[in-house]
């Protein structure tokens, strides 16, 4: 029979199968006491059971990387204790339950590598103690709420690979704490924020094969985001001239600018600007004129040299004969 008793289910990463949640398990005579149910890495399969609701002691639901089918019930939304919710890489489909704005314990969900369609309800940004928000990779429409700026202590917002449109809500400011911010892969349209500049904590931002267009935000690379080390503004519609003061973001490592609409020359950097700088791509774009010999110096293979190992640009004379869009000789790949 049941442990009616058990708090804890833990059979993480192994290779177990069969049916993950069984209707006695959730029943009237089921396992009422349960604070952690943890299942994840196995192969598990079976629904989502309405039946859940009923685990009202619950604060961990783990199950990621099954394959597990159905929909989320409602139910969900009487787990008001559950503190992270984890069922990424499953066959999931439906859409989010308004309900699951009830949790307000919450800080972890990730549902990462589903088939949920529908919007984001409102009423999800309600619980305010989220930390990691992960919606990648599911089929989810309609736009980001600007109750996003609420959510205080953000950390992680992961939203790419699914069919968003409208635009960017400049409420992202608000997040001071948001270090990941990946949006890629998606119908965004609409500008860049000007108020990212305020998230200070900012590390990761991924806007990449969106619609975005207007030019690129000089606060980006301001004194504020000191911890910015990956920026791809790729394969949008973004216009006008690179800031100049692109070279003041102290430990940028990865700026990919390449598939745009810029204009313009590619700025001078200052000495010791663009330290840990790795890879900048700028091909396919309208741009012109001649790489100043600044950024040649900090490529990685010259004396004192820097780490730029990967440096794209559209430096290759048309076939038709005629000089390239851009004079570079220290440029890894050239472009038409």
């Amino acid at each position: 029979g049941l442990i009616t008793p058990l708090e804890t289910f833990d059979v993480e990463s192994n290779a177990m199968d069969g049916e993950l949640f069984k209707p006695e398990y959730s029943g009237a005579d089921g396992l009422k006491e349960i604070v952690n149910w943890r299942a994840s890495l196995n192969n598990f399969r079976g629904n989502i059971p309405t039946e859940i609701g009923q685990w009202t002691r619950l604060e961990n639901l783990w199950f990621a990387d099954n394959e597990i089918t159905g929909t989320i019930p409602s139910e969900v939304g009487n787990l008001v204790d559950m503190n992270a919710f984890l069922f990424y890489k499953n066959q999931i489909a439906g859409t989010i339950p308004s309900d699951i704005g009830n949790l307000d314990k919450l800080t972890w969900i990730d549902m990462e590598e589903n088939q949920i369609v529908g919007t984001i309800p409102e009423e999800f940004y309600s619980n305010l103690d989220l930390e990691e928000v992960i919606f990648k990779s599911n089929s989810l429409s309609g736009i980001l709420s600007d109750k996003v700026g609420d959510l205080s202590k953000l950390a992680t917002f992961w939203a790419s690979f699914n069919q968003l449109t409208g635009t960017i809500p400049t409420t992202f400011g608000n997040c001071a704490n948001l270090e990941e911010l990946e949006l890629q892969n998606n119908g965004l349209s609409g500008p860049i924020p000007n108020e990212f500049a305020n998230m200070e904590s900012i590390e990761f931002v991924s806007l990449e094969i969106n619609q975005l267009t207007g030019t690129i935000p000089s606060g980006l690379f301001g004194v504020n985001l000191i911890g910015l080390r990956i920026l791809y503004l790729n394969d949008n519609l973004l216009t006008g001239s690179i800031p100049d003061n692109y070279g003041q973001s102290p430990r940028l490592k990865d700026l990919w600018l390449n598939d745009n609409q810029l204009t313009g020359t590619l700025p001078i950097i200052a000495e010791g600007e663009f330290l840990f700088l790795e890879e900048l791509l700028i091909n396919n774009n309208e741009m012109t004129g001649t790489v100043d010999d600044s950024l040649c110096l900090i490529r990685n293979d010259t004396i004192p040299g820097g780490n730029l190992g990967v440096f794209h640009a559209d430096c290759q004379p048309p076939p038709g004969g005629g000089p390239p869009q851009i004079i570079c000789s220290c440029c890894t790949a050239c472009f038409v």
